[in-house]
């Protein structure tokens, strides 16, 4: 008899449980019929009793009665993952890195893998940025001058120069090292002594693909730098440790490696 109690006991647990997948089977269209703006989100099971939305940039979780809306970084303290950060990555838009222009490009390395960064001459956690991107190996970067002028008024002008070097590396390297030993008010005169010394003017004035850079940033919602491009298009905004970056080089090329199957 106990036996059978317990055998009654899981059948009803499972009914329970089958009715109620049953039951929120139609939540994203009841969802987006009581919330219209919802129209076009992606919406899945999230954790037991919500639902994950997520639609552009915007991410939330919605109870399954839509009593509860929960806006912002959710975190599951037994992982002590972010579950809002696991989406906003699944569902970032891929960059078709076949558009990229690599004559646009100043080249760093000569690795088997790739990876595209697009950086302001003056954001200063690009420069800490450059510090993580000496640890990897096998590596090539390839550096998208993206200056903001309207964070870093001289950006512009001093990207164009640099761009204007014939030896664009190195100047890129020495104008990092610059800012890092003299006070931001002499940078620039002391940039301009440098352009001197390679018998530049204090503005040099060549072709250059600073707007096309900026235009590719435009169409593919890169707002900020540094943001990084990886070889299957995987784009991660920000200032990120090197072993983060080491593990998204793995998992780009498992990714292209899967695709050409």
């Amino acid at each position: 008899m106990r036996l059978a109690s317990k055998v009654l006991k899981v059948s009803a647990a499972l009914f329970c449980a089958g009715y109620t997948l049953l039951a929120h089977a139609s939540f994203p269209d009841d969802l987006v019929k009581r919330f219209p703006a919802a129209q076009g989100a992606k919406i899945e099971p999230a954790f037991p009793g919500f639902w994950s939305v997520v639609k552009g940039s915007e991410i939330f979780f919605v109870r399954d009665d839509m009593s509860i809306l929960i806006s912002g970084n959710v975190i599951d303290l037994k992982s002590n993952h972010s579950l809002s950060a696991d989406l906003e990555a699944a569902n970032r838009p891929k960059v078709d890195v076949a558009q990229l222009d690599l004559k646009d490009a100043i080249k760093f390395g000569s690795g088997s893998r790739r990876l595209y960064v697009f950086s302001d001459p003056d954001c200063p956690y690009c420069r800490q940025l450059e510090g993580n991107l000496t640890k990897l190996t096998d590596v090539t970067v390839y550096l998208f001058p993206f200056p903001l002028a309207q964070l870093h008024p001289n950006a512009p002008g001093v990207a164009e120069s640099i761009w204007c070097q014939t030896d664009r590396a190195q100047a890129w390297h020495d104008y990092q090292n610059m800012a890092g030993l003299v006070k931001p008010d002499m940078l620039i005169p002391a940039w301009h002594d440098y352009l001197h010394q390679h018998k530049q003017p204090e503005q040099p004035l060549c072709e250059n693909p600073i707007a096309r850079n900026l235009a590719f940033g435009q169409k593919w919602n890169i707002n900020g730098t540094p943001a990084l491009i990886f070889a299957d298009g995987s784009l991660i905004p920000g200032l990120i440790p090197t072993d983060r970056i080491e593990a998204q080089l793995a998992k780009s090329q498992a990714n292209l490696a899967a695709a050409s199957k």
